[in-house]
């Protein structure tokens, strides 16, 4: 029997086919990278907090270390985490590092609250509350108990734990403070989450630098101020050492480990740390100010 002609478009149909699915497929990948997570239903750990609240807050709101405040405040979820944060009992967690990783994620849940609350719009240390600054005013409830920003890193924070790395961790709704993480802090991942910051704080040159033309180290106020929590032979400039990917700062660092270090504190922007434009007046404060105030003075 003498063969039909051969149908050749199947295979043309195939390769059409393809070609016009490809751009959806594309197009929902990015789609789905993209897309907001899911809003959480709430799971209190023993403490009575569900840290996954303040998880998907940060990542629905945070970008690139910039708060969309205007956006957190809508969300009924932040209240939700408030009063979680007010009704807590922090002694039913066994491990210190939940409890110090509770005490991080309200520290800077409360600063973005005292930002909304107050509807502060360029800076922090333009606000006063009888005669008390931002860090200062006792407004911010935790596990039932009334108290400053100033209490909880100072006090329970710093005093408690003695983690220096904390101060790459609290964000003090500025500019040139360490870009909030996207994401909370919690008790099993809380030592890894605080080495990433450190490095990512130690690599920015935001916070670290070496200026060529004078052989000064720029570095940030903030390891001024908190210089002596830093513990051991070379405090914090071997802590920078130990982490800086930058060959000029190591080498810097290895110098000013042998002879007096030539260091330059830049100069601290205390303009909100806002997804929106930073407002125009704003008072700098280059040495009075840390994640909230000097200690020890």
């Amino acid at each position: 029997m003498k063969p039909g002609p051969t149908n050749n478009y199947g295979g043309f149909f195939w390769i059409a086919a393809i070609s016009f699915c490809v751009p959806f497929v594309v197009a929902y990948s990015a789609f789905e990278h993209v897309r907001p997570a899911t809003k959480p239903i709430p799971h209190p750990d023993a403490s009575g907090v569900d840290h996954a609240l303040w998880d998907y807050l940060l990542k629905s709101y945070v970008t690139n270390g910039l708060v969309d405040y205007d956006g957190m405040s809508k969300d009924y979820l932040f209240r939700t985490y408030l009063l979680e944060l007010s009704e807590c009992k922090p002694d039913k967690l066994t491990e210190k590092s939940e409890r110090l990783a509770l005490l991080i994620n309200a520290y800077n849940a409360f600063v973005i609250n005292g930002v909304i609350s107050h509807r502060i719009g360029d800076s922090v240390t333009n606000f006063q509350q009888d005669g008390l600054e931002f860090f200062d005013v006792k407004e911010h409830i935790l596990a039932g108990r009334t108290m400053s920003l100033n209490h909880i890193e100072h006090e329970l924070i710093r005093k408690l734990f003695k983690e220096p790395r904390v101060h790459v961790a609290l964000v003090c709704a500025a500019r040139s403070c360490p870009a909030i993480r996207a994401e909370a802090y919690t008790g099993p991942r809380l030592d890894a989450q605080l080495a990433d910051q450190s490095y990512l704080f130690v690599n920015d040159r935001r916070y670290v630098a070496q200026d060529a033309a004078t052989d000064e180290l720029l570095l940030s106020p903030i390891l001024n101020w908190y210089g002596d929590d830093w513990k051991g032979e070379g405090g914090y400039l071997r802590w920078i050492l130990e982490r800086t990917a930058d060959p000029e700062v190591r080498a810097a660092l290895e110098t000013s480990l042998t002879q007096e270090p030539q260091i330059r504190w830049n100069e601290y922007d205390w303009s909100l740390n806002s997804q929106d434009e930073p407002g125009a007046s704003i008072r700098t404060q280059p040495s009075a100010f840390g994640s909230g105030s000097v200690p020890n003075e």
